[in-house]
């Protein structure tokens, strides 16, 4: 073979080929970065930026950011963190620590949601970081924008604290006669030891010693009648979520309260079944009280309006890992068949009471709290009500890291 030969071979190759080769390859990548939506840098093995896409210069043009001022600071992966201000909160230093165990290859993924709000609007960005394939060492990062799911979903979350707020009215409704009975109580007990302390004050039946007493009785019964009132106060309170670490037993007691004397006007048994020591749950302690206000209310009326002869609603805690349960049972006549999950539905009610609402928002509020709440489909006896609860983490036995 000569040499015109070689030229003309087909599988020669020639000296600028790989290089074309690596140039189209480049220019590829670049074309499928820059036509993403989502915001992507890629970062070498000392977390430097050696590549970002369109969408990344297009918000960092809109914060005022110049991404290569950012190469520097300590972590580095903070030049591919997003945040809002001039300094970096403690969300982006987190974010900042999972990048760099991305790269490290200590975690196979990172992600976490939060908000980095600009001049113009507010933002929610959900960040991922994922390891380079191969031999090269560094991480891909993505920021999707995911600011219309969180604005859906808070607008979702407002109309059900309004509709939560509309059942805890209708709930009250439904207990306002034992309510009023409950205040009757104290406030005519307070009126007898007025009587009595107004005859202890002065003539021949005056003594001072048993006054003082008397008057200690006043006190306790007014400041009975304060706390029921308080306590529906707060039942009754409109306001945004607030969740707090509270004892189950606090829980159940404040939400037998106001069942108690609905119970007992219409002769139902009210039986509690629970272990001594209870964790604690993290959770919105009003919206709990609802959820077991609303299913005791249900199984007291499901008696009382089928006339049964046993009447009692047994209310079960049963603690389980990770989680606490409450079992609600009732004597009554049991849900239709077939029914166990349309109940949720709703405006669902098989009464007068419009007590309908307040199972679809039970469930919504067990839901929102990482709990569960569900109808048996065929107990041996009337109706059977599950709610699950997580429990609060306890620091001693080692919290871990939360889910991302």
């Amino acid at each position: 073979m000569n040499a015109s030969d070689a030229k003309s071979a087909p599988d020669a190759i020639h000296p600028t080929d790989g290089l074309d080769r690596l140039v189209v390859s480049s220019h590829l990548h670049r074309s499928v970065l820059d036509a993403l939506p989502a915001q992507i840098a890629v970062l070498d093995q000392e977390a430097r930026l050696i590549a970002v896409n369109r969408a990344w210069r297009a918000f960092s043009a809109a914060q005022g950011r110049d991404d290569r001022a950012w190469k520097d600071l300590d972590p580095r992966t903070l030049a591919a963190c997003r945040w809002s201000g001039e300094h970096p909160d403690a969300t982006a230093l987190t974010t900042a620590r999972g990048i760099e165990d991305v790269i490290q290859r200590r975690r196979l993924c990172f992600s976490v949601e939060y908000p980095c709000h600009t001049e113009r609007r507010q933002y929610w960005l959900l960040m991922r970081a994922f390891p380079l394939e191969g031999e090269q060492e560094g991480a891909v990062v993505t920021y999707l924008d995911i600011t219309e799911r969180r604005l859906a979903e808070e607008e979702a979350r407002r109309a059900r604290d309004a509709l939560a707020q509309v059942a805890r009215l209708n709930a009250v409704g439904v207990l306002a006669s034992s309510l009023i009975h409950e205040l009757l109580q104290p406030l005519s007990s307070a009126s007898f030891y007025c009587s009595a302390a107004g005859q202890l004050a002065e003539g021949p039946a005056a003594n001072p010693e048993r006054l003082v007493e008397v008057i200690r009785r006043i006190d306790d019964q007014v400041h009975r009648a304060g706390d029921i009132m308080e306590r529906l106060r707060a039942f009754l309170r409109g306001r945004k979520m607030h969740r707090v670490q509270t004892p189950v037993d606090q829980v159940l007691k404040r939400a037998l309260d106001l069942v108690r004397w609905f119970a007992a006007d219409r002769q139902v048994k009210l039986d509690l079944v629970a272990p001594e020591q209870m964790p604690e749950i993290e959770s919105d302690p009003v919206q709990i009280e609802q959820v077991l206000v609303n299913l005791i209310c249900n199984a007291v009326q499901a008696i009382d309006t089928a006339g049964c002869v046993r009447r009692e609603v047994q209310i079960e805690v049963v603690p389980c890992q990770g989680e606490i349960e409450f079992v609600v049972r009732d004597t009554g006549p049991g849900l239709p068949p077939g029914r166990h999950a349309a109940v949720f539905d709703i405006f669902e009610s098989s009464n007068d009471s419009g007590l309908g609402l307040g199972l679809a928002i039970s469930r919504a509020i067990a839901e929102d709290h990482g709990g569960r709440l569900w109808a048996e489909p065929e107990p041996p006896e009337g109706a059977v009500f599950h709610l699950t609860l997580p429990t609060a983490w306890d620091d001693e036995l080692g919290d871990p890291s939360p889910p991302l």
